[in-house]
């Protein structure tokens, strides 16, 4: 069977294009053959993937086309593909975050949101891979919406060597914090700098605190965090990384002590899972999914009062009770993220696709 995927853009490090990359591999390895048709490509990305046009060509496959932003090439591609479609909602974020930073942003997110209701009548069956995302179909008059667990290679990338450099650089004695994400308005970036900031001042001057992702699309965003760090006397102690190579990254996680989340919208939380998986204790805010995708693990906080939030690491880092009591449910958590539970849903998904 020709079971082929179709996305926006093929990106290095972004967690969409990677669940593609991981259906490809299982669909190839069930047999199917299976291509990506991507709009764009990042320059570091390596894996292969054909141009849209090409797509109209494969009468008689089936097309599984993952949902998070919008374009008028992907509705051209979409309209000439000629068999049976299935949808991967990835969330799109509300177009309110964008606003101050990016009008272009804020207006590729609304047309992304808007064109769930288009698309409804087009796909025959439609997953996402959280409850949250879920409910926000059914809210846009979605019916049967399946649940697809993401692909999480952990061993793969447990298994990886860490970047030497990184581990000399920050391997030392100092406490440091980790966030990995793009550094957007809705991952609330700033939070982590202010909570950091008032556990350096109070509690534990030797820390630092490392910021890994970037989203060049949104400069100015990352213009005030780097504001925000220097009006809060840490910026000698905040390291923006970018966009890092895996290697990177699993040094960056080796390294950490503990991994601060504040973000507020997130269809799924990719970095948190990782960060569990490097017994990195978690602190993270109970918005969006961020809570399903922890689960009982992690330390969970509903407030937004930065000292509340700085105690609440300090008490995740000091004391060993609650420190092992984290990670112990952490440990337990990953079992929810093993890769027999993303096959069974890929089936499912595909067995939905040939039944209509």
């Amino acid at each position: 069977m020709r079971i082929h995927q179709l996305l926006a853009s093929l990106e290095f490090g972004d967690a969409v294009a990677g669940f593609a990359l991981a259906i490809q591999r299982e669909l190839r390895r069930q047999g199917h053959e299976s291509e990506i048709f991507a709009g764009a490509r990042h320059p570091l990305a390596t894996e292969p993937s054909r141009p849209l046009g090409e797509l109209a060509g494969e009468a008689g496959a089936l097309l599984i086309y993952h949902h998070a932003f919008r374009s008028e090439a992907i509705d051209r591609a979409l309209d000439a593909f000629p068999g049976r479609c299935g949808m991967i909602y990835h969330n799109v974020t509300p177009a309110h975050w964008f606003r101050p930073w990016s009008d272009e942003l804020a207006a590729s997110a609304q047309r992304a949101r808007a064109a769930l209701g288009p698309l409804r009548a087009r796909m025959q069956a439609v997953f996402t891979e959280s409850e949250f995302n879920r409910r926000e179909l059914e809210a846009a008059g979605y019916g049967a919406v399946g649940l697809l667990p993401l692909a999480l290679d952990l061993d793969r990338l447990l298994a990886l060597a860490p970047d030497g450099e990184v581990m000399a650089r920050h391997g030392g004695a100092e406490t440091t914090f980790l966030f990995v994400g793009r550094l957007a308005p809705n991952k609330r970036q700033e939070d982590v700098i202010r909570v950091f900031a008032w556990y350096r001042r109070f509690i534990d001057p030797a820390c630092r605190l490392v910021l890994v992702g970037a989203a060049p699309e949104i400069d100015a965003y990352r213009a005030d965090l780097v504001e925000v760090a220097r009006t809060s006397r840490v910026e000698d102690a905040v390291v923006f990384a970018g966009k890092v190579s895996p290697a990177e990254l699993v040094a960056y996680y080796r390294v950490a002590d503990v991994f601060l989340c504040m973000s507020e919208h997130e269809g799924f939380g990719v970095p948190l899972v990782e960060a569990m998986a490097f017994d990195v204790p978690v602190v993270a805010r109970a918005a969006a999914a961020v809570a399903e995708t922890l689960g009982d693990a992690g330390l969970l906080v509903g407030s937004r009062a930065i000292p509340e939030i700085a105690e609440a690491v300090a008490l995740v880092l000091r004391d060993p009770v609650v420190r092992a009591h984290t990670l112990e449910r952490q440990r337990r958590r990953l079992e929810a993220f093993a890769p027999a539970h993303f096959v069974a849903g890929l089936r499912q998904l595909i067995a939905s696709l040939v039944a209509r």
